[in-house]
């Protein structure tokens, strides 16, 4: 028996590809640029002749860990594409166990169950922490 049912297998697969599609747009937008005007996240793209090259490097900057950060978007939403196509979506990529449907509803990217997600925001420091 796969780890989701078919209903969520489809609706997860239909708002993934969606995503995908929505981050392609949003990357295409971001890059794509005619022969008058060049791409934001190309080098310069924010520097004119009287633009202070501070705010200019800044704005440059910001692109490109934007752009770093949508690739790396889409780098999960494909995998999380692969793995629902591969019969593996739903399954903790660390213990194994089946990650609950709402976790996966509520982020259809995860691969991990909540206590291995836990467990590495830990050990890596990454975690929210407590809060005031």
């Amino acid at each position: 028996m796969p780890p989701i049912s078919s209903e969520l297998h489809a609706d997860l697969g239909k708002r993934l590809r969606k995503s995908r599609e929505d981050m392609l747009t949003a990357i295409r937008a971001r890059t794509d640029g005619n022969t008058d005007d060049r791409p934001a996240i190309s080098p310069m793209a924010h520097m004119g002749s009287n633009d202070d090259a501070p705010a200019g490097e800044m704005l440059s900057h910001n692109e490109e860990h934007l752009a770093e950060h949508e690739s790396n978007l889409l780098h999960e939403i494909d995998a999380a594409i692969g793995r629902l196509e591969a019969g593996g979506y739903g399954v903790c990529v660390s213990c194994g166990c089946e990650i609950p449907e709402q976790r996966l509803l509520a982020t259809p990217t995860v691969q991990t169950c909540i206590q291995c997600q836990e467990r590495i925001e830990k050990e890596q420091h990454t975690g929210r922490g407590p809060s005031m």
